[in-house]
C-alpha cells in the first residue's frame, strides 16, 4: 500500500520553535487573572441557595434514586450497544427492553417521594423521559 501527500506543505509549528507573526491581544493569564478575581467577589456577595426542602429528604432516599438512575443509565447504554450489534438477534433485547420499563417504575416511584422543586426529583425525570422514550420506541417497533 502505498501512502501518497496530497495535502502539500502545511505550516506546522513545532514546539520551542516561533512565529515570526507578533501576537496581539490581552494575555491569558491576565484574562483568567481578571475572571477569578470577579468570581471570587461575587461568590462572597452571593447569598447561599436555601435547601431547605433538600433537607428534609432522608439520604437513604437520595441515594435510593442515584442508585436507580445510575442503573438506568447502564441499562440505556447496554440497550444501544445491543441495537449496535446487528449479529443479535431481536429476541435478545426483549431482557433488555424490560428492564429499562421496571428501571423507569422504580425511578418514577422514587420521583414520587421527593418535593417537587428538589434537583434528584428533575433528574430522576429526565432519566425515566429517556428509558420510557426508548423501551416505547422498541415496542412500537422503531428499531426493527
Amino acid at each position: 500500500m502505498k501512502i501518497y501527500n496530497n495535502q502539500g506543505p502545511q505550516n506546522v509549528i513545532k514546539s520551542g520553535q516561533k512565529t515570526d507573526k507578533p501576537v496581539s491581544g490581552p494575555d491569558f493569564r491576565d484574562l483568567l487573572e481578571a475572571q477569578l478575581q470577579e468570581v471570587s467577589s461575587t461568590s462572597a456577595v452571593t447569598p447561599p441557595l436555601e435547601t431547605g426542602a433538600i433537607n428534609q429528604v432522608s439520604p437513604a432516599l437520595r441515594v435510593e434514586g442515584l442508585s436507580v438512575a445510575e442503573a438506568t443509565i447502564k441499562s440505556l447504554d447496554s440497550f444501544g450497544s445491543a441495537l449496535g450489534n446487528l449479529d443479535l438477534p431481536e429476541e435478545a433485547l426483549e431482557p433488555l427492553v424490560e428492564t429499562l420499563e421496571e428501571e423507569t417504575s422504580s425511578l418514577l416511584e422514587v420521583k414520587q417521594q421527593l418535593p417537587a422543586d428538589d434537583p434528584l426529583a428533575d433528574l430522576l425525570d429526565r432519566v425515566a423521559s429517556v428509558s420510557y422514550a426508548e423501551a416505547a420506541k422498541y415496542r412500537r417497533g422503531d428499531y426493527q
